[in-house]
């Protein structure tokens, strides 16, 4: 029989058709036209970040030669001296060790009005020829404040390239002007930009307020000096707008520009249109297609539910017929069940009920008395149980039939477990249900085992561990007997999982739980922590604690053979070892967490002491982590409550004038007195605690600097502070260390901050971006224990470094291990090469500072020239030798 769609379900669908085709096209015409904001405004967003990055890089540039040009009045000492007065050798000289610390200009030079050059850190010398374009030089030295300028492009006669001249008047004691030029390669300032142009289409130019152009990206030899029309400010009328003029191509593009610190100059980036809609092209054309494939779906899906609803309708009458009896078959589908009528005699059963019980197959008929399927079940279930036992059986299941109780479980001799449920009809009969719950059961006893075993080894955890050695401490104190407990750590584990994998390291860890268990008594409890953590509890040793802790050592030896064993992993051979700590389950109802702690303490004292061995606990390990405690709260306290001081040690030259100190904390107790920092630095290093005795170090320096700066003792001392690792490592040292300096005065030259070799090679990038931005400030650095570590000659040159010092140990074995000799030498010579100074500290006798001399060395640290002394003692000794001096 069929029967017509009704029309307004047809109405409806084509109505849904037709809604959802508008809806596709409306949001393709959206998406297109967001599309196109967005690529606008990622342009713009790109230009702008450009521009940005750009004004940042070029600043910091300029920035760096206007400190090096404006630097030479400090390096020259030009406001002491007259021009007949310099020396051009000289002058040369120290220009060429200045500008190395700019990679960016050729050469600088001083010139005086008259355009002759007197020093050039060219190789040339003062004979540099430096010709300024037109006008430059007078418009510098007519400037009335000094200020940094920047030339128009020229052209380099020697190299015959583009360059920029940069300049800057400084003057001499009587107030005549020099001008401080450093020539820059327009190429220079090009590698800068060059890395941040990843915008398709991008232009840049670097222009002057007038328009005239500097520098162009791509390269435009010809544009550069070339005036472009209109000047950037008259873009501020309507801000940037993608209708403007591209600067160097003139087609329409956005022009974003920045003005720079320096001469009114600008940095402009301009994004042709067309390529900045190049992938919009793309996204539309593909927003096209997907939308006209959605359309299309759209008339395919409405065409076919045409179709499905006129199925629907015929299948309908067959559906409403069949439902009362699909919905009875599908609640029954999970369970089997049978039905009973009054008599307990079988009327209905499904086929899950056959799966259950294949072997009543056979048997199973309507009217069929359900105690002859008792009976078979009990012959299949009980097939090993007597006629007698089998028939008690039936009969109880029968009387529970009468008098149903709630679910029962029945254990099946596959193993499987079936939940029993009887619920009596209203007629009198019985509804039995009979529902799998195998699985259930199993999920119930994996719960278990994972919630007192290890999964990987199946030992017991650590939940069941401690409940077994309270039990165990319980029964000790009713018992009077003696246990032990043996905390294992496997040596070098992580090294295995690193290397060969987490799968090898999970095989020696199964493998080690099996020899654990091999090696103990049954009543005993091998327990795996995590990791590669064990734990052995040993039973009942021994009423006498000698003797028990004598039985525990000799299980304890035992495992330690087993594990020494090679081990076969995964076609890996291996060999581990352990450490084991050891510690006797008394009977004092000690908790387990303080047996578990002192073992594990015992554990680590064999690893201090080289691993692969047995230790027992020893109150006194107690003791000594107690006193690092104590230690650590103390300098806790000492920070707060002012305990810290600062001695300084005198810096020498050879001819004996102090040119430095080095300031060293100590630590001025209230019960133990004055703490030398062999007590308590290390504790503090391992801990963050270093971090803020380092800057109080700091602080309590620059103070200190501050203080001399009107003391004509002291006002030309440098002082020298270590720097720890932790505190270097800090994200704002360096803002800490120019926020010190500007609160306390101090001049940030006469401060030196001594670093060790391991902290400057552990991250060089790092410390090389740390040590320029101090070394802007006027800081000075030096490499404290040089010789001692394992530098890189390769990173040492890049290093902005000052001094390396000599470590105490190669100058205490001078003249007795010719090694040393070589190595003090060799550091000698690399400084000088290097144009670093070098000191020697640790100097006690004579014969060292003299050979040190010989050897090149002038400048001298030890008791030789005076121990670490208070504030007051180095102010007098300071004064002494300013005496001398006049």
């Amino acid at each position: 029989m069929n029967v017509a769609v009704p029309r307004r379900i047809k109405f409806f669908v084509g109505g849904g058709v037709a809604a959802f085709v508008l809806a596709v096209v409306t949001v393709a015409a959206v998406l297109i036209f967001n599309a196109r904001q967005l690529a606008l405004a990622d342009g713009a967003s790109g230009a702008v970040r450009f521009v940005s990055s750009a004004e940042a890089a070029l600043n910091r540039s300029l920035l760096g030669v206007d400190v090096l040009l404006a630097s030479m009045d400090e390096i020259l000492d030009l406001s002491a001296v007259r021009a007949e007065w310099l020396d051009p050798e000289v002058t040369s000289q120290r220009l060429r060790s200045s500008a190395r610390q700019s990679l960016m200009v050729r050469y600088v030079a001083l010139i005086d009005r008259q355009g002759r050059v007197l020093g050039s850190s060219d190789a040339a010398g003062a004979a540099v020829a430096v010709s300024l374009p037109l006008g430059f030089a007078e418009s510098v030295f007519e400037q009335p404040l000094p200020m940094l300028m920047v030339s128009a492009p020229a052209v380099s006669f020697v190299s015959a390239e583009r360059v920029l001249y940069l300049a800057r008047q400084l003057r001499l004691a009587d107030g005549t002007p020099l001008l401080a030029v450093a020539e820059m390669p327009v190429g220079s300032l090009a590698d800068v930009l060059v890395q941040g142009m990843d915008i398709a289409g991008l232009q840049v130019t670097l222009e002057r307020a007038s328009g005239q152009v500097l520098l162009t990206m791509p390269r435009q030899e010809e544009a550069l000096a070339r005036v472009l029309a209109p000047p950037l400010a008259e873009l501020d009328v309507t801000g940037p707008q993608w209708n403007a003029r591209a600067r160097l191509g003139g087609e329409q593009a956005l022009v974003v520009y920045r003005p720079l610190m320096y001469q009114d100059l600008r940095i402009a980036a301009s994004v042709p249109l067309h390529a900045a809609l190049a992938n919009w092209r793309a996204a539309r054309d593909g927003i096209v297609l997907t939308a006209l494939g959605f359309v299309v779906m759209i008339v395919v899906v409405g065409v076919v539910s045409l179709r499905y609803v006129d199925r629907m309708t015929q299948a309908r009458l067959a559906i409403a017929q069949s439902k009362a009896t699909l919905d009875e078959a599908l609640e029954s589908m999970v369970s089997g069940f049978v039905v009973l009528d009054s008599q307990l005699r079988l009327v209905q059963w499904n086929r899950r009920f056959e799966e259950i019980y294949p072997w009543l197959k056979g048997q199973l008929a309507p009217q069929v008395p359900f105690k002859e399927l008792l009976k078979e079940k009990a012959r299949h279930h009980l097939e090993n149980a007597s006629d007698e036992e089998q028939q008690r059986w039936v009969e109880q299941r029968v009387a529970v039939q009468r008098n149903p109780q709630g679910p029962h479980e029945q254990g099946l001799p596959d193993g499987r477990v079936i939940q029993v449920t009887e619920r009596a009809t209203p007629d009198g009969g019985l509804v039995i249900t009979y529902h799998d719950v195998t699985e259930l059961r199993q999920a119930s006893a994996e719960i278990e085992n994972l919630a007192f075993y290890d999964p990987l080894t199946g030992l017991p955890n650590r939940r069941l561990l401690m409940d077994r050695i309270q039990q165990s401490v319980a029964a000790n104190a009713r018992s009077g007997l003696h246990g032990a407990l043996l905390f294992l750590d496997l040596d070098h584990f992580k090294t295995l999982n690193d290397t060969l994998g987490h799968e090898v390291g999970d095989l020696l860890l199964q493998q080690v739980a099996q020899r654990l268990k091999a090696c103990v008594r049954t009543e005993d409890t091998v327990a795996r922590l995590g990791g590669d953590e064990f734990v052995i509890m040993l039973k009942n040793l021994a009423t006498n604690s000698e003797e028990a802790a004598s039985l525990a050592r000799r299980v304890g030896e035992k495992i330690l053979r087993r594990l020494n064993m090679p081990y076969l992993l995964d076609a890996h051979k291996y060999h581990s070892t352990p450490s084991i700590g050891a510690t006797l389950i008394g009977q004092d109802m000690q908790p387990p967490v303080d047996l578990l702690k002192q073992a594990d303490i015992a554990m680590y004292q064999v690893k201090s002491q080289g691993r692969n061995s047995l230790c027992f606990f020893d109150p006194q390990m107690q003791i000594a982590i107690n006193q690092r405690v104590q230690l650590e709260h103390d300098l806790q306290m000492a920070i707060t409550g002012k305990q810290f001081e600062l001695h300084y040690q005198p810096q020498q030259r050879l001819d004996g004038r102090i040119v430095g100190v080095e300031g060293l904390i100590r630590w001025r107790h209230p019960e133990r007195g004055l703490v030398a920092p062999g007590a308590f630095i290390s504790v503090a290093e391992e801990s963050e605690i270093i971090v803020p005795i380092g800057h109080w170090v700091l602080r309590t320096a620059c103070e200190q600097l501050a203080a001399w700066k009107g003391d004509p003792r002291c006002q030309h001392v440098q002082v020298s502070v270590n720097v720890s690792a932790r505190q270097f490592r800090q994200h704002d040292f360096v803002a800490r260390v120019v926020e010190v300096l500007r609160e306390t005065g101090a001049p940030a030259h006469l401060l030196k901050l001594e670093l060790t070799e391991s902290l400057v090679l552990d991250d060089v990038d790092d410390t090389i971006a740390k040590m320029v931005q101090l070394k802007t400030k006027g800081v000075r650095f030096s490499v404290d224990d040089f010789g001692t570590g394992y530098s890189s000659l390769a990173y040492l040159t890049r290093l902005p470094l000052d001094q390396l010092k000599i470590d105490q140990s190669f100058v205490h074995n001078l003249g007795v291990k010719q090694t040393d000799d070589v190595i003090v030498q060799t550091i000698i010579g690399m400084a000088r090469n290097l144009e670093l100074d070098v000191i020697a500290e640790g100097v006690e006798t004579a014969e060292q500072r003299d050979t040190l001399a010989r050897y090149g060395c002038h400048y001298f640290q030890g008791y030789l020239l005076g121990r670490p002394m208070p504030l007051s003692e180095i102010e007098a000794l300071l004064g002494n030798d300013l005496a001398l001096l006049g």
